[in-house]
């Protein structure tokens, strides 16, 4: 189970500043931590942040991993899966008017052609089957 935080304190310190007690849990074990942000994306960060470390860390205590080899993997992703959805979907529609434009080049021809027509038409069902209306707004 991954850690998940919540705020469960607000304090307002004598320089005005905000200081935030995050209580974080996976429902079994619970960590408390105090963070005094500086803006909400850095808030939303530091709390992803700690949340995944106090899963790793979980992890690693129950894991059989003396000896492994650890090599650097891909960044870590912060985004939530509609936020990844919406990105997802962003760049179909964006590849969609790549492929359009080629279309219109009009040098494609016989196979070549209708590979790309294929694209363009599985392209045009993904977009319509999975858009939402929020991203009218982004356009």
């Amino acid at each position: 189970m991954e850690f998940k935080g919540q705020i469960t304190k607000k304090t307002e310190l004598p320089d005005g500043r905000l200081e935030l007690e995050v209580t974080f849990t996976d429902g079994v074990d619970t960590d408390v931590r105090t963070v005094i942000p500086q803006d909400r994306n850095g808030l939303e960060h530091w709390v992803l942040q700690v949340a995944e470390s106090l899963t790793t860390a979980k992890l690693l205590k129950t894991e059989d991993n003396l000896g492994v080899v650890i090599e650097k993997k891909g960044a870590f992703d912060t985004r939530t899966e509609a936020e990844k959805a919406q990105a997802t979907w962003f760049e179909t529609y964006y590849r969609l008017e790549r492929l359009e434009l080629l279309a219109t080049k009009a040098f494609l021809t016989g196979p070549r052609l209708t590979a790309l027509n294929n694209k363009i038409a599985d392209a045009k069902t993904f977009l319509d089957a999975n858009i939402l209306a929020e991203y009218l707004y982004v356009i």
